[in-house]
């Protein structure tokens, strides 16, 4: 791999920040603005990047830039993959280990572990396919994206809110319900989304 510039390795670690704390990659203008440069510079910075392998860039979302485990990331944790999550109707949960995620040991310091996403009821934000990271917690902020059980027994993965003493699941989808069951358990809240691009 080519040595990155000072520049590159300024705008490489501040992807890394912003993935680490938000647990999603800048935008070009969020970039921009931090640097001083102009969005062009920011796309040619970025396609050096990509040319010296240390990120990906998926070219139909603004969000789309993925940093590749080696290089300048250090992935010496491992947390387990416990299987797929639907972002549809609740199904069971699997808890079952699938695998295991070599992830930065500041983004496993943010979460216990990872499951795949399985529907389209969160699209845009969540993906059929996505590995959500989860920091195992009984409670959540409105507008956070839990993973909760509902009525006993089945998970899924939505917005969650809560007004007065009524908890709604949301989907970021409409054509799919908003969810409120007697009962609806957090099991834990999404730090972090790994996605492929192929």
């Amino acid at each position: 791999m080519d040595p990155l510039t000072d520049r590159q390795t300024q705008i490489y670690q501040f992807l890394q920040q912003k993935i680490q704390t938000s647990g999603f990659p800048p935008t070009v203008r969020e970039i921009g603005r931090h640097f001083r440069i102009y969005p062009k510079a920011v796309q040619d910075h970025l396609a050096a990047l990509e040319r010296k392998g240390v990120l990906h860039r998926a070219k139909e979302t603004a969000r789309g830039i993925v940093l590749e485990a080696r290089g300048l990331v250090s992935a010496h944790l491992r947390i387990p993959i416990l299987g797929r999550v639907p972002a549809g109707m609740p199904l069971e949960a699997i808890s079952e280990v699938e695998d295991y995620l070599a992830v930065d040991e500041a983004i496993a310091k943010r979460a216990n572990f990872a499951l795949r996403v399985k529907g389209d009821s969160m699209v845009p934000d969540l993906r059929d396919g996505d590995l959500v990271l989860v920091r195992n917690q009984p409670t959540a902020q409105n507008g956070d994206i839990v993973v909760a059980t509902v009525d006993g027994g089945d998970a899924t993965v939505k917005k969650f809110r809560r007004v007065g003493r009524d908890i709604f699941l949301e989907p970021t989808n409409k054509a799919y319900p908003i969810l409120r069951g007697q009962e609806l358990a957090v099991i834990g809240c999404v730090t972090s989304l790994i996605r492929t691009f192929f």
